[in-house]
Formats: structure tokens, C-alpha cells, sequence
């Protein structure tokens, strides 16, 4: 019983701490220091709406607009860690995570609106876009870091499945369960693919609002100083001048930047990220289809009208 009362007496309290925490925090101009994201309850969790619940009263006392933004950037950071966590579990699948992955795109969208909205009203937030720009491209390489490894244990997975329906003959019993299971690790493995692809289309509109925040200058530093870390990361492990394209291409946007011509600058890093993607994509094509040495997707069509086949085949034995 004694418990029960301490339950609900930290479940009463905790919405007056909260509100004196954004009551500090809103009197103050000085930037709120991002805290390490770690993952409390997660989709699936019986008191996962209580979470939710808890961000939604946050986020209903806090009443100034740079620091709700920061809130909406944190959550969002959360629904990242929620969705890695979740699919650390090998019977894990995307769908399990749906739910995170749009409150994600939610709480982005609206991080951005509160940031345009206090540059309308006059106020000078270019630090905070800024601030809040680096969060999310963090954010989305981690989620797209979360996704790429999800693709790599479906592969795996289907991997081991090809390799079972290789050693058996057409007509094994097990040929229709694995068969089915390929199918539904395949359609896995091709909807994480999607989905990495379709982070940075989901989230542009929102880039570019923190982008307009920033202005010209400003933006487009950020956005080379990005290209460089993607180079950074793509060229390990390649042979010296893989990347010479993109080299060239940033060093001119450089050139650019000193000259005062940011729009030329952007446009030069926009073409750099391009030509370091052609390289990074070329890379995972390359250690994909080292992976695929099972049978081919022929084979597996062949196994399934194999079992039809044996599935009428019963059928005239029945009747």
C-alpha cells in the first residue's frame, strides 16, 4: 500500500517539477546544453503513453518558444534512441518502430515552425537554427546509422535462409515455411532501404527553414563544414584520389565563401555531397553484392511455384 501512495504522489508531483524546471529555464537566454539521449520506456512497453504523456505536459508548460524548440529537438533525439533500442531485438521489424519514426518527423517539423515564427516576430535566432541544425543532422545519421545496420541483420538473416533452401530438395517440407520467411525477410530488408532514402526527402523542408533562419553565410559554412565530415567519413579505407571530384568541388566552394559569393559556395558544396554520395553508394553497392552469394531471387521464384505445384498436386490426392 505504501508503495502505491509513493507511486502516486511522484505521478501528482512530477508535472510541478517539470514546471518549475521550464519556469527557470525560460527566464534565461543562456543556451540549454544538450543531455546525452537515452531511451526510457519504447513502443511495445505497457507505459510507453505515459512517456509521451509526460513530453506533451512539458512541452504545454513551457511557454517560451526557443526553449520549446530545443524541447521538440530532444524528443525527437529520443524517438532515434527508442527506435535503436527497439531494434536491437533480431525479431524486430520496422513496423514495431512506426510509430516513433513519425513522432520523430513530428517533433522536428514543429521544432522548426517555433524557430521561423520567432524570426518573423524580428528576433535574431540564427545561433539557435544553427543549433538546432546540427542536432538534427546528427540525428538523422544516427537514424540512418540505426537503419543501415537493421539492413546488414536482415541480409544476414537472408542469407542463412538461402543458404537452408540451397541444401534441400524442392519438394522438403521445410521448403514452404523458409520460403515464406525469405519473402518477408526480403520485403524487410527492401522497406529499411526505403526508408533510409527517404530520411533526408522527409526532413529537407525543415533544413531549409533553419537554413533561411541562418541566412546565406552562415548556412552555407555549415553546410561545407557537413560535406568535409562526410568526406572525412567516406574516404577511409579508399585509395588516394577516389575522391578527387569532391575535393575539387569544395576546395572552389572555399574559393567562394572568401569571395563573398555564397550562393556560388552553396551550390559548389551541393555538388561535392553529390559526387561523395556517388562514391559512399558505389561502396555499399560493391559489400552488398559481396554479401549476396546465396541463390538468386530466379531460384526462390522457382522454389515457390514448386510448392503451387505440390500444393495441387495434394489437392487431386484429396479428392
Amino acid at each position: 500500500m505504501k508503495k502505491i501512495v509513493i507511486a502516486g504522489t511522484l505521478f501528482l508531483v512530477a508535472p510541478f517539477v517539470s514546471f518549475a524546471q521550464t519556469t527557470t529555464t525560460a527566464t534565461s537566454q543562456a543556451p540549454v546544453a544538450p543531455a546525452a539521449v537515452v531511451s526510457g520506456f519504447v513502443p511495445g512497453d505497457f507505459f510507453y503513453f505515459f512517456d509521451r504523456w509526460t513530453e506533451a505536459l512539458n512541452l504545454a508548460l513551457t511557454f517560451n518558444n526557443e526553449n520549446k524548440a530545443r524541447k521538440h529537438l530532444e524528443y525527437a533525439k529520443e524517438r532515434v534512441a527508442e527506435m535503436s533500442e527497439v531494434l536491437k531485438d533480431p525479431q524486430a521489424t520496422l513496423a514495431d518502430v512506426a510509430s516513433a519514426r513519425d513522432n520523430f518527423g513530428e517533433q522536428v517539423s514543429l521544432a522548426a515552425t517555433l524557430v521561423k515564427e520567432e524570426k518573423d516576430k524580428g528576433n535574431d535566432v540564427k545561433n539557435l537554427a544553427r543549433e538546432l541544425d546540427d542536432e538534427l543532422d546528427a540525428s538523422r545519421d544516427e537514424l540512418k546509422g540505426i537503419l543501415k545496420e537493421h539492413k546488414s541483420e536482415t541480409s544476414r538473416a537472408e542469407e542463412e535462409i538461402r543458404a537452408k533452401l540451397a541444401a534441400l530438395a524442392p519438394n522438403d517440407p521445410q521448403v514452404q515455411g523458409l520460403t515464406q520467411a525469405l519473402l518477408s525477410i526480403t520485403k524487410e530488408k527492401a522497406d529499411a532501404d526505403k526508408e533510409d532514402g527517404d530520411i533526408d526527402t522527409e526532413i529537407k523542408d525543415e533544413q531549409d527553414l533553419f537554413e533561411e533562419v541562418m541566412g546565406k553565410e552562415l548556412s552555407t559554412e555549415k553546410h561545407l563544414s557537413e560535406v568535409l565530415r562526410l568526406r572525412n567519413l567516406v574516404g577511409q579505407g579508399l585509395p588516394e584520389g577516389s575522391l578527387m571530384e569532391g575535393d575539387k568541388f569544395m576546395k572552389n566552394a572555399e574559393e567562394a565563401i572568401k569571395r563573398g559569393d555564397f550562393e556560388k559556395a552553396q551550390k559548389l558544396s551541393e555538388d561535392a555531397q553529390r559526387s561523395i554520395e556517388r562514391v559512399r553508394e558505389a561502396q555499399d553497392d560493391t559489400e552488398e553484392k559481396v554479401m549476396e552469394d546465396g541463390i538468386d531471387d530466379s531460384e526462390v521464384k522457382n522454389l515457390e511455384d514448386e510448392i503451387k505445384r505440390g500444393e495441387r498436386m495434394m489437392e487431386g490426392l484429396e479428392r
